[in-house]
């Protein structure tokens, strides 16, 4: 249904004269989509049409075409200015027309780019800095090597309209210590953690869909015509303006969603689809969806520059501060070192010295960094 008809539909419905076919059509597409109904009813109780339509409702049409026809009928050969009420309805009516697509243009084409807070910005410039932003990039345009492959598409249960939108696609991998920030072509920013790739289309046509494979941070901009889509292994993450944390890496048959404001839904590969609230953690197994309530502040933190760690293990620490310094080995005195739990915030840019220093002050241990391993004694 073009925006067209949509307009003369909404136009009749406000002013209460809808025939039988044109309520029908009204009332099928409102049922297409519940943001629809939102328009609608938006649309309604705008304070301007409101105003309009009093002053619409004050105009007596009957007498206005009277007056209207009786100037017509004894104009001889010079033109009759037309009654003032007539350009009241004309007035009306027009603008009812054009405002309902100017309103309609405006809130379901416009796309709104994510802002970016202070903190992320400055985390930006520190990981250039510091020389931790960097990824591989292959591009449809510059290179013959190949994007995606079929192996990929069905890995990722990729639909055959979005292979044509990957014809010009680009794909990004990050190494085991490097990171990378990317933003797509409607304005979502997606930082890349270690060792992920990311693959997009250059440009979004109709559709917003991305492909993941590892952890990224999204930031996605508000568009209400189109969904944005992550594809996984284990599932689609839906969305059309939020921020979000995925982690296909959490385990190696599962994936991790971390909503962090604005609402997503996940659909299996099964077709199981749940929808997320903001505090709240998508664990995806084979066909299994669990959801549970967390503290989303480590994952937004890693995103500002930060290491938040809250009662996390030793072991668990020196995991993540191993991956992201290129630590190869970590030695425990003994085995009950690594339950012991810290909590702190920690420059993610920092020197490992000054990290691993306020860990052993905090914790009353004793560790030594030589060369790429790290000791760890009471």
């Amino acid at each position: 249904m073009s925006k067209k008809n949509i307009n003369q539909l909404i136009s009749s419905y406000l002013l209460g004269r809808s025939s039988e076919e044109e309520s029908a059509q009204l009332e099928k597409w409102l049922q297409a989509d519940p943001r629809h109904q939102e328009f609608l009813d938006q649309f309604a109780k705008k304070k301007e049409f409101s105003h309009l339509f009093r002053q619409y409702m004050t105009i007596d049409e009957e007498q206005a075409w009277q007056v209207f026809e009786q100037q017509t009928i004894h104009a001889k050969q010079r033109l009759v200015p037309l009654s003032p009420r007539f350009y009241r309805i004309a007035a009306v009516i027009l603008i009812l027309l054009v405002g309902g697509a100017f309103w309609y243009h405006r809130e379901y084409t416009r796309v709104t780019p994510p802002m970016i807070t202070e903190e992320v910005q400055l985390a930006m410039v520190q990981s250039r800095e510091s020389g931790r932003a960097g990824a591989d990039i292959v591009s449809s345009f510059t290179s013959r090597e190949q994007v995606i492959s079929q192996e990929e598409c069905d890995l990722y249960h990729v639909d055959e309209d979005f292979v044509e939108h990957l014809e010009e696609a680009k794909r990004i991998t990050t190494r085991h210590d490097k990171e990378y920030w990317v933003t797509l072509d409607d304005g979502t920013l997606v930082h890349l953690n270690y060792n992920s790739r990311l693959i997009y289309p250059e440009k979004f046509g109709d559709r917003r869909d991305v492909i993941l494979d590892g952890e990224a941070y999204f930031m996605v901009a508000k568009d209400k015509r189109r969904k944005f889509v992550v594809h996984t292994p284990q599932g689609d993450i839906k969305v059309y303006g939020t921020e979000f944390n995925v982690n296909t890496r959490k385990d190696e048959e599962a994936v991790s969603v971390v909503l962090v404001n604005g609402s997503v839904s996940f659909i299996s590969s099964a077709g199981k689809e749940m929808v997320m609230q903001p505090g709240q953690e998508l664990t995806a197994v084979d066909t299994q969806l669990l959801v549970t309530t967390i503290d989303t502040a480590p994952y937004v933190a890693w995103n500002t520059g930060l290491f938040v760690f809250k009662n996390s293990t030793l072991e668990y620490i020196m995991d993540v501060l191993s991956q992201w310094y290129g630590i190869h080995q970590v030695n425990y005195a003994n085995d009950s070192l690594r339950k012991i739990c810290f909590t702190g915030n920690l420059k993610r840019y920092g020197n490992i010295d000054r990290i691993l220093e306020a860990i052993m002050l905090a914790c009353d241990l004793k560790i030594q960094l030589s060369d790429d391993t790290i000791t760890i004694q009471e």
